[in-house]
């Protein structure tokens, strides 16, 4: 059953009824919200498939002393890792009568037919897009956990997928990711934090540009303590960047993170973002029946690690209560 427009303030303020004194788009302001961040920092992958499938090859020390009897070692293992794509979609209804005796009765239109009204092109490209991007990244990429859906009640943002909080808790629980002895991140230690979790990495990965990734919270405090240090020769704050002194790595904010005391370490190679080769959260189709207008979409999308054995976090293990 279609909902409502919620403009019950607006004619409670302004009158049930259209007076056009002027008012345009520029008249309807709107908070700031929050863009995918995110995914600009991973590898993306696009297939129709629902399963991207990976395989990763583990070969032990090969190298002996010379004998003349033949004394073959281990020839190494292939081990799987998959990232599954998770359907989701928007589904909203929408009775654009609501608006046309109104302070908002300019976004109405002439047309017997409602889904051209500029009201659903005004909703469609200045808050639904934007308000998909931000349940996303402050619901999904990182906090989500998959729910199967059930009934004919809508699900949560964050039931949509299973999210990067998630994966690290599985790889950290079955041992297959690198645990970091710095503990949860502080505000005033942060900065001695990342310098010993980037000398906690493989030495072999010493050499590679990793994403120190972190809630935006730490990453501020780690610009101030990096400032605070008193050895750099700048004239300006903002001369201080991310990046981690002698180590061709940086911090990384992810907005997706929330303030949490997390923090993983990968190659950008490794953070994987898979989705649709065609369909994308930004296209709407727009049905109309009778007077109620019906506006969707719906698209594919995962993210996850490549290889687990390549990601280094402060998570703990989860208890089993022993």
């Amino acid at each position: 059953m279609a909902a409502d427009l919620l403009v019950s303030e607006i004619v409670e303020a302004y009158g049930a009824y259209y007076l056009n004194s002027g008012q345009n788009l520029k008249n309807i302001v709107k908070m700031l919200t929050q863009g995918s961040v995110t995914p600009s920092h991973m590898t993306p992958i696009k297939t129709n498939n629902d399963v991207y499938r990976m395989a990763s090859f583990d070969i032990g020390p090969i190298v002996q002393p010379f004998k003349k009897s033949w004394t073959p070692t281990d020839p190494g293992e292939f081990h799987p890792q998959e990232i599954r794509k998770r359907r989701m979609k928007v589904d909203l209804d929408i009775w654009p009568d609501d608006i046309k005796s109104s302070w908002l009765g300019f976004l109405a239109g002439e047309d017997l037919s409602r889904k051209d009204w500029p009201l659903i092109r005004f909703l469609m490209e200045n808050y639904l897009i934007p308000r998909i991007h931000q349940d996303m990244e402050t619901m999904v990429y990182y906090d989500g956990v998959y729910k199967a859906p059930t009934g004919s009640t809508a699900g949560k943002p964050e039931e949509s997928m299973d999210g990067l909080k998630l994966l690290l808790q599985k790889g950290v629980d079955d041992g297959s990711m690198k645990l970091l002895s710095i503990g949860a991140l502080d505000k005033t230690t942060v900065f001695d934090q990342v310098e010993t979790a980037i000398d906690e990495i493989s030495e072999i990965y010493q050499g590679v540009e990793m994403l120190v990734c972190m809630a935006p919270i730490y990453a501020r405090a780690y610009l101030r303590d990096k400032r605070a240090q008193g050895f750099y020769d700048i004239k300006s704050a903002r001369e201080v960047n991310l990046g981690i002194d002698f180590s061709p790595s940086s911090v990384v904010p992810l907005p997706s993170m929330g303030t949490s005391t997390d923090m993983f370490i990968t190659p950008k190679s490794n953070l994987i973002h898979v989705t649709d080769e065609t369909m994308n959260k930004e296209t709407f189709k727009v049905e109309e029946s009778k007077r109620c207008v019906s506006v969707m979409t719906d698209w594919g999308e995962g993210v996850g690690f490549g290889i687990n054995e390549v990601v280094w976090t402060n998570k703990t293990k989860t208890s089993t209560g022993e």
